[in-house]
């Protein structure tokens, strides 16, 4: 049986979802720009109309200053309008790409679990290889048009308008943006879809999606705060969190990490800022795909099936995630109890950790275990 069929059987199951995705991915790309610039516009005309609300912002005559002037922060006239960082949407595009990411994943393989259709699925003459790629192919193409269909129209409403001088020199650096949101968008999705070897049903693939893109930094974030709730001395500590939250390693393992290290305000004004992001931000979130795609191929081929319909598929592992689970709450009750205190935190430090290790250890015998039986039968 061609391959084809395979990716028409997965095309059927999320084309609406997919189109959509591609049609919310042309706006979130253009609408924000078109309602930036009419910002602009209002915030120029206001100024050519009412030059005497300004005299006291504006150092010397308004009525003799370009519009360049106003979007140059060291123009030396005292008022700033804005930059190309204010036009390029990447909040939008992003959040956009990691709830569609989700549904699209938890669609392909969580609701194949929830209507028993995986059995039949895996009764056709493919591999599980074959199976995963399948789904992977038809998400990834989905962001992909998305992209370059939003982002080439992005860069057309600009380059055609009246602030297409904002862009001078920059085009490449724009191009570069809109690649970067499209692989973190491709990560979002592979995270997605990795997930459904752990979730047996849609509504836990979801949750385990939310973990694992906020696990590595919220592991770290909660690691930090112990030492600082023990300690009570945060500038000695803070050059080793403030490395490890930029450091290469981190950005690799979390799309999120590598996207807040890119720093918007000197990417598109410092040389060195952008080599930085050449060599680092690309190659990160390419690692992340490649190690994502990778572990999801594996556990997807080891999933059991007989555990379709459970919040989490391995059994076996279960008690790994009980006592990942039970540390970090432990921890986060130990920062927070410790917060009450101006001076060491040990003490109260120690019975949150008790009381938030205590309580995780109860949450996780319900959900993990008795709750997994549930969801099954």
């Amino acid at each position: 049986m061609s391959f084809k069929v395979l990716l028409k059987k997965d095309w059927k199951q999320v084309s609406i979802l997919w189109m959509l995705l591609v049609f919310l991915g042309v706006i979130a790309f253009t609408v924000p720009v078109w309602s930036q610039m009419q910002y602009f516009d209002q915030e120029l005309r206001n100024i050519q109309e009412n030059p005497d609300e300004y005299a006291d912002w504006i150092d010397g005559d308004s009525s003799d200053l370009s519009v360049q002037d106003f979007f140059n922060e060291n123009n030396g006239t005292g008022y700033w309008i804005g930059d190309l960082q204010s036009l390029i949407p990447m909040g939008g595009v992003l959040f956009l790409f990691v709830i569609f990411g989700a549904l699209m994943a938890s669609v392909l393989i969580g609701a194949e679990r929830n209507s028993q259709m995986s059995d039949f699925t895996m009764s056709l003459p493919f591999t599980r290889n074959q199976l995963y790629i399948s789904k992977w192919l038809i998400g990834t193409v989905g962001i992909i048009v998305s992209s370059v269909l939003g982002g080439t129209l992005m860069i057309m409403m600009i380059r055609f308008s009246d602030y297409a001088f904002l862009m001078e020199g920059s085009t490449n650096r724009v191009i570069a943006l809109v690649v970067l949101l499209m692989l973190s968008g491709i990560s979002f999705f592979s995270a997605a879809l990795w997930m459904g070897s752990f979730g047996g049903e849609s509504i836990s693939q979801v949750i385990w999606t939310f973990i694992a893109l906020v696990f590595p930094i919220g592991l770290i974030a909660l690691v930090q705060g112990s030492v600082y709730a023990f300690s009570q001395q945060y500038d000695s500590r803070y050059a080793f969190f403030d490395d490890l939250f930029q450091s290469t390693f981190l950005r690799v393992l979390s799309p999120f990490s590598n996207l807040a290290n890119v720093d918007m305000y000197q990417y598109f004004t410092n040389q060195a800022e952008w080599q930085k992001f050449l060599a680092i931000a690309p190659w990160s979130a390419l690692a992340f795909i490649a190690l994502s795609f990778g572990l999801g191929l594996w556990m997807f081929n080891r999933a059991p099936q007989e555990n379709n319909g459970r919040f989490f598929m391995f059994s076996k592992w279960l008690w790994l995630i009980h006592i990942i689970m039970v540390l970090c709450f432990a921890m986060l009750g130990g920062i927070v109890l410790s917060a009450f205190s101006m001076q060491s935190g040990f003490a109260l430090y120690i019975v949150g950790f008790l009381i938030g290790g205590f309580i995780a250890h109860l949450l996780a015998k319900r959900l993990l275990y008795r709750f997994n039986l549930k969801l099954k039968s």
